[in-house]
Formats: structure tokens, C-alpha cells, sequence
């Protein structure tokens, strides 16, 4: 693939090294057409988004996090999708700063929107041994969700989403995919296998690992009985918004206390 198997969605889209007040799914096209809808724009005004009061900084490998020192432990390192990116929250509200910041460590945060289990190995496999942090935290996406890398391009297919891909590769993988989901079996052993495989890597050099599965992180007092999240939300109104993050931190800070 493109340069190293620590590759980023991030870098291969250009956010490398650079500050953007978007980024997907937090686009300017989305706010403006939830600005454009009375209802969406009311829960807008209500949590208090706009267009300048959230930015996504990366460092130069692609990553919303502190640049890399290499210094063994002065870090903690963390895995998963768009709830560990932070997407729709300013960076001082996002869950993994909130974790950094209480331990007084660098924020290593590896998250990628959309990445699912192999993304979270692959990042694993190469940055752990190399950044060497004092803690890894994952916050373990979905498990039906898959990583392909081609040259170029990492692939994320996502479980009835597959509308980001060009038709072409559509046609290519929605037959697999379909097939690949049909049997539980698939997804659950890819999952174990995944987090199997970071808790070796972690063990393998003496760095402790937290995990905690998306979906069992039982904040039910988050969510409503269709899944939507309830109390403020992020800016993309797709997300979880403040109140949420800090939730996720507490949690990650009680398991690491115990």
C-alpha cells in the first residue's frame, strides 16, 4: 500500500499537517443544509455549533493528535472510529483529550471515522511497538464493519453503508460483503481476532491495555430506544456531543483506577 501499513485515511486525503474546520462526516456541506432545515437548525442554535467553533487539527502522519516524540511513555496511544476522532466536538471536549490531559500524557489519538476492527489492529501492529506508550485505550468499533487496503486507498465498508464507495467498487465488493455479513460467525471471530491481536501487541512490550466495545459501553442513559443519542450532540448531528464524551473518559479513567 502507499507508504507504510501505519498509513492513515487522513494522510491519503490530505489532512496531514494541517488545521481544517471540516472534516467528514462533519462537513460544511451538512451544516449548511442542516442550518437550512428550521427543526435541524433549532438543535444547532440549542447546543450552540457554528461554522468556527470546531477544527481538526493533524499532525504529520494524518492523526488528530500531538505530534509524535517516540519517547517511551510519555503518551497514551488510542484506537478506533469516529467516537475516538472526536468528530462534530472540539478537540478539549473529545473523550481521548479528556483522558490525556487527567494522566498528564501526550494525546496519541489514532482513531479514524468510519475504521472498524482491522483498522485498529493494523494501526496497532505499527505504531505501538514505536511510539511505545504508557497506556493503549480502544474503544472497539462495531464488529461488522471491514478494511480493505489497495494501492492508494483504504476501503472502509460499513455494514448498509456503502453509498461513499464509487460504483465500481460497489459492484466489485457489495457481492463479498453481503456474503462476509450473512454468517455471524464471520464478524464476531474478525473482532476477536483484532482485539486479540492489539492485546498481544501490548503484552509483547509490557503496555497496558483498556478496552471497552462500542457496544457495551452501557451508557444507556445516552441513548433513546432507536439508538439516537440524547443530550447535546455533536455539530454533524450525526455524533455524540459533550456530555457523551465525558461520559466515555470517566469510564476509561475508572477501568484504568481499578
Amino acid at each position: 500500500m502507499t507508504d507504510s501499513y501505519g498509513q492513515s485515511w487522513y494522510k491519503i486525503q490530505g489532512y496531514a499537517g494541517k488545521t481544517s474546520t471540516w472534516c467528514p462526516s462533519d462537513t460544511e456541506l451538512r451544516f449548511d443544509q442542516n442550518m437550512a432545515d428550521p427543526k435541524q437548525r433549532k438543535l444547532m442554535e440549542e447546543y450552540g455549533w457554528t461554522r468556527d467553533n470546531v477544527s481538526y487539527t493533524f499532525n504529520k502522519e494524518g492523526f488528530r493528535a500531538d505530534e509524535f516524540t517516540y519517547e517511551p511513555n510519555d503518551s497514551v496511544l488510542f484506537l478506533g472510529c469516529s467516537h475516538t476522532v472526536g468528530l462534530g466536538v472540539d478537540l478539549e471536549s473529545s473523550w481521548t483529550y479528556k483522558v490525556a490531559s487527567s494522566l498528564g500524557l501526550r494525546h496519541y489519538n489514532l482513531g479514524v471515522g468510519g475504521g472498524g476492527p482491522d483498522m485498529c489492529f493494523r494501526l496497532a501492529h505499527h505504531w505501538i511497538p514505536r511510539l511505545r506508550p504508557k497506556y493503549v485505550m480502544m474503544l472497539t468499533p462495531m464488529a461488522g464493519r471491514m478494511e480493505i487496503v489497495v494501492e492508494n486507498a483504504i476501503i472502509q465498508l460499513l455494514p448498509k453503508s456503502l453509498k461513499h464507495l464509487e460504483r465500481t467498487l460497489i459492484d466489485k465488493l457489495e457481492p463479498f460483503y453481503n456474503a462476509w455479513l450473512s454468517h455471524p460467525a464471520n464478524t464476531d471471530m474478525n473482532l476477536l481476532k483484532c482485539s486479540l491481536g492489539v492485546e498481544s501487541i501490548c503484552n509483547s512490550i509490557g503496555v497496558p491495555l483498556i478496552e471497552i466495545p462500542l457496544d457495551k459501553l452501557e451508557l444507556e442513559t445516552f441513548m433513546g430506544p432507536e439508538g439516537w443519542w440524547i443530550g447535546n450532540i455533536a455539530r454533524d448531528l450525526l455524533h455524540p456531543g459533550k456530555e457523551w464524551h465525558q461520559a466515555v473518559a470517566d469510564k476509561f479513567l475508572d477501568k484504568l483506577s481499578i
